[in-house]
């Protein structure tokens, strides 16, 4: 018996010396690198810690909700299944993408929190959403995630200006009713493949209608992230140049000072930057989700579609992962 017992003992010391082994061996080799579903090899270091194969991709949404892979002021790109007014925009705009929101909360930085919530523009105003509506495919065909890209002074408390901007917006109304929402949002597609989108918004405010609310929504993203830099500036926390960074759409960068003339403006640096906001309004908040594709101050992350979540560094990852489920489809 006691032979047998230390043979047990034995085999679990050999277990035992075999995982501590296997532990031992880095994982950057090439032998043992894990290769995405998406034919990009997964980083090595796990977003949430204590996960193993943590960044195997692509992984199931839920599993995706409960990590740490989203942040505050993440920007929600997503496509309303079966809405004429989506079908509208995308074609107004040629877009892959009809609607826009922010990440406000999730578990990993609020306590709390069950659940990751986004912050958008709706048909009653400004509210908050489950992600999982979208993610779980209930109210998008699909949903892409961008990030600013890394900037030293946008940390917690900047992210969270952001999406504090679009919370102050948070009783906003819309003044007309559904059908007339989708009507109007006809007319304004029209309009903006006719003229400027800025001129389309311009025209909406003197006729006392609202854009519609996926340029609205849009808008907010793009206004929160304005008034948060302008506020900053207005402290003297942030050089008036960086203003720039946060400008998701040429039509209004150009408007402002190329990068190394700000030094020309000396004490009126500040002032131009402050008072930017407020000239161009209308084309801040007439920036579409097409803009927000197409700026180079965001980067790709992730695309979520049936269920599944993608790691996309590009768009052309996106597309390829839309166009191979459409092409399943059919």
């Amino acid at each position: 018996m006691n032979r047998n017992r230390a043979l047990r003992m034995s085999g679990c010391l050999g277990v035992v010396l075999l995982t501590l082994a296997l532990a031992s061996v880095p994982l950057t080799g090439t032998a043992l690198a894990v290769s995405g579903g998406d034919g990009t090899d997964a980083p090595t270091s796990a977003a949430a810690p204590g996960k193993a194969f943590d960044d195997v991709w692509p992984k199931p949404v839920d599993e995706f909700l409960s990590g740490e892979y989203l942040t505050k002021a993440d920007v929600i790109l997503t496509r309303r299944s079966g809405d004429i007014a989506s079908t509208v925009i995308r074609w107004a705009t040629n877009s892959l993408f009809s609607h826009a929101a922010l990440v406000y909360t999730a578990p990993p930085f609020d306590a709390g929190i069950s659940e990751t919530f986004v912050i958008e523009a709706g048909t009653s105003g400004v509210d908050l959403t489950k992600i999982a509506d979208y993610a779980r495919g209930d109210n998008a065909d699909f949903v892409a995630i961008r990030r600013l890209k890394s900037k030293s002074w946008f940390d917690g408390n900047r992210q969270a200006r952001v999406r504090g901007v679009l919370l102050d917006k948070i009783k906003s109304r819309y003044d007309f009713w559904t059908i007339w929402k989708i009507s109007q949002n006809i007319w304004f597609g029209v309009q903006s493949k006719m003229e400027t989108k800025q001129k389309t918004v311009e025209r909406y405010r003197k006729n006392e209608w609202t854009p519609p609310n996926e340029y609205i929504c849009t808008g907010l993203v793009q206004v929160g992230f304005v008034e948060m830099m302008v506020e900053a500036i207005q402290r003297g926390e942030i050089s008036p140049e960086a203003l720039r960074d946060v400008i998701f759409t040429k039509s209004a960068e150009q408007y402002l000072p190329e990068p190394g003339n700000w030094t020309l403006l000396g004490d009126d640096a500040k002032e131009t930057a402050i008072s930017f906001k407020d000239i161009l309004t209308d084309e801040l908040y007439a920036v579409t989700p097409e803009d927000l594709v197409q700026t180079d101050k965001l980067e790709w992350l992730y695309l979520i579609k049936d269920g599944v979540v993608h790691k996309t560094p590009s768009y052309e990852d996106v597309l390829r992962i839309v166009n191979a489920s459409s092409a399943v489809t059919q």
